[in-house]
């Protein structure tokens, strides 16, 4: 596939969320939702390029990919969340790993991201947000009371620090009442879309107070701002314990100097990332995702050109038994187009990205800001 010569407008681009919002209500994806903070940014960068596929832009609003180009083995699910929800939590609790569980109290976020690998779960009709709230709560602490191997709790959704503080402090009243439970963990994009959730004094206290560890899902260099620094700068002074993880995208982010950048301003921040994921092959996942061969030669040169504070980090991918990494592939088909994971005994095939569909990122428009030095 070549490269397209004429770039989508901002009068084009109308056109193209109108469709996206025809598609989202007959495929049950999320609509679109753009917080004022993160959409200055958006217009900052479709100011200065001109047309709207840059990073960011890509990040919020639908591209024409996202209409017209499926790829083989898409299904809604990759991962097969409901498959380890327990009975009775009303799909609340996930339970994976055995010393761990994953808790959504909301299925709210502060913006929609395109590329979200949760949009089938997320998508479904939901009760009020606070009856949805407390009868979370109550199956948490059920839960809690009778899975005693669980050590961590870790609270994703929709985006935890959209919730207030009070409920923030009742769920860790409810998690500090077991004590088997020794930590916590909280994933969180409000420190790109809207950072004033989190630095309101009330909750600093509380993720201090309950020991947090906080997961930043930052994605590009290009959302650390000056406002999201400081913002980064009050948490840490605050106690609090941050580290980062986000997926490789296509076009966003899909160039080992777009990374090595990323992940050298994180260092400096003071921010341990912890993990690049592979985005799942979920519905409507083609503008985003990348061949594995392509994947592997952008490892190779982290790994190659980087100091080990940097390629430490671990490139992964979630699947119905875990996460799995470039080691675990036990066969890797290429005529087929599938890679065989194996973890603990059980093995996952992953359909790849097709090679001829994989347009990767313009390295001009991914860092369009300038100063970039080839490795």
């Amino acid at each position: 596939m070549k490269r397209p010569s004429v770039r989508t407008n901002p009068q084009r681009q109308r056109m193209v969320n109108e469709q996206f919002e025809i598609l989202r209500v007959r495929e049950r994806l999320l609509p679109i939702k753009v917080s004022t903070f993160f959409k200055r940014k958006v217009d900052e960068e479709i100011e200065q390029l001109g047309h709207t596929e840059g990073p960011l832009h890509r990040m919020v609003y639908p591209t024409n990919e996202r209409l017209n180009i499926r790829a083989p083995g898409e299904v809604p699910d990759f991962v097969d969340d409901r498959v380890n929800m327990p009975p009775d939590t009303t799909g609340n609790i996930i339970q994976k790993y055995r010393d761990r569980i994953l808790y959504m109290p909301t299925s709210t976020c502060v913006s929609h991201c395109q590329y979200c690998f949760r949009q089938d779960v997320l998508s479904e009709p939901q009760h009020s947000q606070r009856s949805m709230f407390i009868d979370s709560v109550e199956q948490l602490s059920g839960y809690l009371d009778t899975y005693t191997d669980a050590e961590e709790v870790i609270l994703s959704g929709g985006d935890p620090m959209t919730l207030t503080a009070p409920s923030l402090a009742k769920i860790f009243e409810v998690i500090k009442a077991h004590r088997h439970i020794r930590s916590i963990r909280i994933h969180t994009k409000a420190i790109s879309y809207n950072p004033q959730l989190i630095i309101d004094e009330r909750k600093l206290g509380l993720l201090s107070s309950a020991g947090v560890r906080l997961v930043f899902h930052l994605t590009h260099p290009y959302e650390i701002c000056d406002e999201v620094k400081e913002a980064i700068a009050k948490i840490r002074q605050a106690g609090i314990r941050c580290y980062n993880q986000f997926p490789i995208l296509r076009q966003i982010n899909d160039h080992h100097v777009v990374l090595l950048q990323h992940l050298e301003q994180l260092d400096q921040l003071g921010i341990r990332n912890l993990s690049i994921f592979v985005p799942d092959p979920i519905n409507f996942s083609a503008p985003f995702r990348i061949n594995l061969a392509r994947l592997i030669g952008i490892i190779e040169r982290i790994n190659w050109f980087s100091p080990s504070w940097i390629n430490s980090t671990r490139f992964v991918m979630d699947t119905r038994v875990g996460k799995v990494r470039r080691e675990d592939i036990n066969e890797y088909n290429l005529d087929a187009g599938v890679a065989t994971f194996n973890r603990d005994g059980n093995s996952v095939a992953y359909p790849d990205f097709p090679a001829e569909l994989d347009v990767p990122g313009n390295l001009e428009i991914m860092l369009w800001r300038g100063n970039v030095t080839i490795v």
